[in-house]
């Protein structure tokens, strides 16, 4: 009897000590800079609780490059040890880096009803642009800093 207990047990914890992760990018290009841990609370095989956090509390700059969630061995630990009453995941956070490389840019394209291109204009930071747009073929376009 003490052998099958011991080896439900041992089921038991190595079925629920997994780890596991999901994660969300935002940007797979962008420049990484810090990460970030902490532990959230769930209860009931985690079937209970609700968490959220606001990422300017990791990121200065409020600006996220990595969100992850999931468990690790020492939550899942804690999840057998407290027979799935309290089952903690991890949340981590990667920051984006605060480096001049990361400019925000934004392009715009104009077309008039037949979907022919007509102008382009590309914003970097607070400076702005206005592009030449040239047809190479069918599918292919060439945009150049347009000189007036």
């Amino acid at each position: 009897m003490k052998s099958r207990l011991a080896a439900l047990a041992l089921t038991l914890a190595l079925s629920t000590s997994a780890c596991y992760r999901a994660t969300f990018y935002r940007d797979p290009g962008v420049i990484k800079g810090t990460a970030h841990e902490q532990w959230t609370d769930f209860y009931v095989f985690g079937l209970v609780g609700e968490e959220s956090f606001d990422v300017r509390r990791f990121c200065s700059n409020g600006d996220a490059a990595v969100l992850q969630t999931g468990g690790n061995f020492a939550t899942g630990l804690v999840s057998v040890l407290t027979i799935g009453i309290y089952t903690p995941r991890k949340v981590y956070v990667t920051c984006t880096s605060s480096t001049p490389a990361r400019a925000r840019r934004r392009l715009e394209l104009s077309a008039d009803g037949q979907g022919r291109l007509l102008q382009a204009r590309l914003q970097v930071e607070s400076r702005e642009l206005r592009l030449s747009v040239t047809r190479l073929d069918g599918h292919t376009w060439r945009l150049g800093e347009r000189i007036d």
